[in-house]
C-alpha cells in the first residue's frame, strides 16, 4: 500500500535553493503565489466571480469537502450562483499563513481560512468556517494559477453554512 501524500497528509516544506539566482527566483514565485492566494479571497468578496475563475487553469477545480465540486471554467463561474456565494448578502475571506512549496512549474500551498457569510442585513446574523485551503498551482503564461483548490473545515460557527447539512437552531428568546 502507498502513502497518502495529499496536501492534508504531507507537509509543506519550502526549501530555498543555494544558487542566489534561483533564490531570486524563488522569492519572486513565493510572493506571486502569496498574491494569487489574497487575490482569490478578493474576488470571492467583491463578487468578481470571471476574475476568480481566471485564477485557475481551464481545467482547474474548487472543492469544499465532499459536498460540491466545481471543475472547468464554466463550472467554477457558478461560483457565484444562487446555490453558491451569491446566496449571502456578503461575505469575508481571509486567508493567512501562506505555507508554500515549490518544485519547478508546480507548487502546493496550505494556508490558513476563515470565511464569514452574512446571511442578511443583519450584521449579528452570519455563518463562519474555519480550517485550510489546500491548493496546487501551476506556472503558465499567465502567471502562477491554481490546478486545485480544496477548502478543509475544521470548524463552523454561528449559524450553519448550508453545505454543512446541520439544522439551523432557532434563537434564544
Amino acid at each position: 500500500m502507498s502513502a497518502d501524500l495529499s496536501p492534508t497528509t504531507r507537509p509543506i516544506r519550502s526549501v530555498a535553493p543555494a544558487d542566489p539566482a534561483a533564490q531570486l527566483q524563488w522569492l519572486v514565485d513565493r510572493a506571486r503565489i502569496s498574491d494569487l492566494l489574497v487575490e482569490f479571497a478578493r474576488s470571492l468578496d467583491e463578487r468578481d466571480w470571471q476574475g476568480n475563475t481566471d485564477l485557475y487553469v481551464p481545467e482547474g477545480v474548487m472543492s469544499v469537502g465532499d459536498s460540491f465540486r466545481l471543475e472547468g471554467h464554466e463550472q467554477l463561474m457558478r461560483t457565484g450562483s444562487d446555490r453558491g456565494l451569491g446566496q449571502y448578502a456578503g461575505t469575508w475571506h481571509l486567508s493567512a499563513n501562506h505555507a508554500i512549496e515549490i518544485d519547478g512549474d508546480d507548487a502546493r500551498t496550505r494556508s490558513y481560512l476563515l470565511g464569514v457569510h452574512m446571511l442578511g442585513q443583519d450584521q449579528f446574523d452570519h455563518a463562519d468556517g474555519g480550517g485550510w485551503y489546500d491548493c496546487t498551482l501551476r506556472r503558465t503564461p499567465d502567471g502562477w494559477r491554481f490546478v486545485t483548490v480544496a477548502v478543509r473545515e475544521v470548524w463552523n460557527a454561528g449559524e450553519p453554512l448550508p453545505h454543512t447539512g446541520k439544522p439551523a437552531v432557532p434563537a434564544q428568546q
